[in-house]
């Protein structure tokens, strides 16, 4: 079982399907098959007993084997695939005039060792070509219609191959995003503790240390522990914590039971960010977060609460961060989640909701 993009997709095990991945034990027994529909079909108009009669059949399945496999490989490649459709027409018309031609040859040639059963068809005049080259054209439409199945769905699953591939290599660039655009701010954090000389600042590249070495070796999972993540976001409260001093106050409750559940990876970091950013920076006051998680057996509950700093502009609450939480969590989950921001009071609210996982 394989995750992607928050879904748990089922590869099928190739080891155990054996010769059934060869093409050649398709054909074979399309063509066994085939034959056996003929035989049917020639013992239920003649009642003939003779073993023989029905040995004769195989030059003409190696006539049908002939036109089949050269639309399979030449024409509808070469032709059909291209959109030649005249040339296609043509040479394919062309191909079942010359088996049906063949097939009345073949006839012919045991009426004259004395198989009488054959002497009705072996006439070469229009309405015996005819009945051959219909013969030719019901098998070919049957194969061809397999043919450009396949095709098409050969198609199908390169476009999903793709998509896939270009959805995971935005997500990772979006991902990536987060690192140094915390980094940064972390930084500049310990920057201005050093101008102060702040005794805090060891402490804070103990913390720096811990996050860094979350993001370099657990990050890059596609699912993680929901308790390392939150383990992870408390670690960045308290490098915020050392850094705005007595004036912060962070409320942070959690409910429902996580041992056992797993999300992506450093999916709510953004958001709270985001509420250092516009909530604490410019804001000289007292300061209070609120961030709640509670989880059921299905779905996470994320909720953010920060103050409205009069020096901070608001329509930047959905700058490139959320831009990006937003885009990220549309390719991890698709419209499996829900994101709400709104200001009420001079409070900026985010609240998210996305489906969390049992750990396997």
């Amino acid at each position: 079982m394989a995750t992607y993009g928050g879904f748990f997709i089922v590869e099928p095990n190739v080891s155990k399907l054996g010769p059934l991945r060869k093409p050649w034990v398709y054909h074979t027994l399309f063509w066994i098959f085939y034959y056996f529909l003929i035989v049917l079909l020639f013992y239920s108009l003649t009642k003939s007993p003779s073993i023989n009669f029905y040995l004769r059949l195989i030059p003409f399945i190696a006539c049908d084997m002939v036109l089949v496999y050269l639309n399979l490989y030449i024409l509808i490649p070469r032709l059909l695939l291209k959109k030649k459709y005249l040339e296609y027409i043509s040479l394919l018309t062309a191909g079942i005039v010359a088996i049906g031609s063949a097939i009345i040859y073949i006839e012919k040639l045991y009426v004259y060792r004395g198989s009488v059963e054959y002497a009705p068809a072996a006439i070469f005049n229009f309405p015996n070509l005819f009945i051959r080259c219909f013969e030719q054209v019901y098998l070919i439409g049957i194969t061809t219609s397999i043919k450009l199945v396949k095709e098409w769905l050969k198609h199908q699953q390169l476009a999903k191959e793709k998509e896939k591939h270009y959805l995971q290599t935005e997500l990772n660039f979006l991902k990536s995003q987060i690192q140094p655009h915390f980094f940064f701010n972390t930084l500049n954090n310990l920057y201005s503790l050093t101008l102060k000389k702040s005794d805090q600042a060891p402490e804070i590249v103990l913390k720096l240390s811990d996050l860094m070495s979350y993001m370099l070796y657990e990050s890059n999972a596609p699912q993680v522990s929901l308790l390392k993540e939150i383990a992870y976001l408390q670690n960045y409260l308290e490098v915020e914590k050392l850094r705005f001093g007595h004036r912060l106050t962070v409320s942070f409750t959690m409910g429902g039971e996580m041992s056992q559940l797993s999300i992506p990876p450093m999916i709510l970091i953004l958001f709270l960010e985001n509420s250092f950013k516009h909530g604490v920076k410019n804001n000289l006051q007292q300061i209070k977060i609120e961030i709640s998680i509670e989880v059921d057996s299905h779905f996470l509950y994320f909720k953010v609460t920060n103050p409205v700093s009069e020096l901070s502009d608001t329509s930047q609450n959905n700058g490139i961060g959320l831009k990006n939480a937003r885009r990220r969590l549309e390719l991890l989950y698709g419209n499996d989640f829900v994101l709400d921001t709104k200001t009420w009071n001079k409070t900026y609210i985010v609240s998210l909701k996305i489906p969390v996982w049992q750990q396997t």
